[in-house]
Formats: structure tokens, sequence, C-alpha cells
């Protein structure tokens, strides 16, 4: 069956939002050692910004990850893909928030920040953090099912979404980083030797080696 344009680019997708996640949640870590000033240094939105870069390109990885292999994950892939979808996009718009506006609030009014979160806040947090477990969880099952995917990738893109709890911390999101890239890598070699395959050039040389 042919691929959609978007399927075909499921892993380069998928290694680009596992590099920029990885990326962002060290640099993450090491920004932390600036102390609690560095809330209000350009390394905070620049690390931000990465986050929500990475978060963006995951929303297109999944997509095509789910495009591309959809028949296999069957209905549980679409709930989960689309549970995670909405999930993803949520913690897109927490980094979003992080990177643009934390800073001026850090500047003009640092007291802000140590507010116990409540309220709508809290309710936004909670719907946030349950919607990125729950998606990520049943597609890490639907992948586990599906055998699509190497089954150590499908596991770990599982632990990636149980460790959605605690994903707005670091370095957390970096199991379903690293399972990501490994589903892009995967379908990065599968197009190498469909190339390889289809290339009439192999096929001659294969005939004068015989």
């Amino acid at each position: 069956m042919a691929l959609s344009p978007l399927s075909r680019r499921a892993g380069v997708l998928s290694l680009t939002a596992a590099v920029l996640i990885v990326l962002s949640q060290v640099l993450r870590l090491g920004v932390l050692r600036l102390g609690p000033d560095w809330v209000t240094t350009p390394a905070y939105t620049v690390t931000y910004s990465i986050a929500l870069l990475g978060m963006a390109v995951l929303l297109l990885a999944l997509t095509a990850i789910y495009t591309r292999e959809s028949a296999a994950l069957g209905t549980l892939g679409l709930i989960g893909y689309l549970t995670a979808f909405l999930g993803t996009l949520m913690v897109a718009g927490d980094w979003w928030f992080e990177a643009f506006v934390i800073p001026r609030i850090a500047t003009e009014a640092p007291e802000v920040l140590d507010l116990p979160i409540s309220g709508s806040v809290l309710v936004g947090a909670i719907a946030t953090v349950g919607l990125y477990t729950v998606g990520w969880t049943l597609f890490g099952l639907a992948a586990l099912r599906a055998h699509a995917f190497p089954r150590a990738a499908a596991l770990l893109l599982l632990v990636g979404g149980l460790a959605g709890p605690v994903a707005l911390s670091t370095p957390y999101q970096i199991p379903l980083a690293i399972a990501i890239g490994w589903i892009g890598l995967t379908f990065e070699s599968e197009s190498r030797i469909r190339l390889i395959a289809d290339d009439p050039r192999s096929s001659s040389r294969a005939g004068v080696q015989a």
C-alpha cells in the first residue's frame, strides 16, 4: 500500500523529535545548576523553546507513525493516538507558557511563582498529565500488540507513557523520546532496504554476478 507524504517521513520526524526532546531535557538538567535566577535568563527561554519545538515535531511524528501503521494498531491504537495527541498538545502549551510567560512573571512578580497550584491551574495540570499518560500508555500497548515495531522499542514507549505523571519534570520524557527515535531508526532502515530492492541497478548487478 502506498504511503502518504507524511507517513513516508515518519522516520525522519521521529528521529528529529527524539533529538529535540532529549536535548531539551539535558539542557534543563544543566541550567538548573544556575540557581533560581536562571528563570530570567535567555537560557531558560531557549531551553523551553527547544522543548516546545520537540513537542511540535512529536505531534507530527505521532501522526506519521499512526497513519503508517493504523491497520496494525487497530482501535486501541486510534484511541491511544487521539488521546496522546491531545495530551502532547497540552504539554506543548505548558512549554510555551514556560518559555515566554514565566520569565516575565519572574521579573515583574516573582512572588506569584511561589503560590501553591490550585483552581483552574490545578485542573489544567491534571488534565494535561492525565491525557498524556493515558494516551501514550494506550498507544504503547497497541504497539506491543501490533508487533509493528521492535518489541523493546514498544516496551520503552509503554514505559514513557506510564511515566506521564512526572512527564513535566526532568528527565522523565527521555524514555518516550528514545522509544520514538528507535521506531524512527526502524522506519529509516526499512526505507533503505526498500530502496535497494527497488533499484534496477541492484538487479542488474545481481544478474551479472549470477
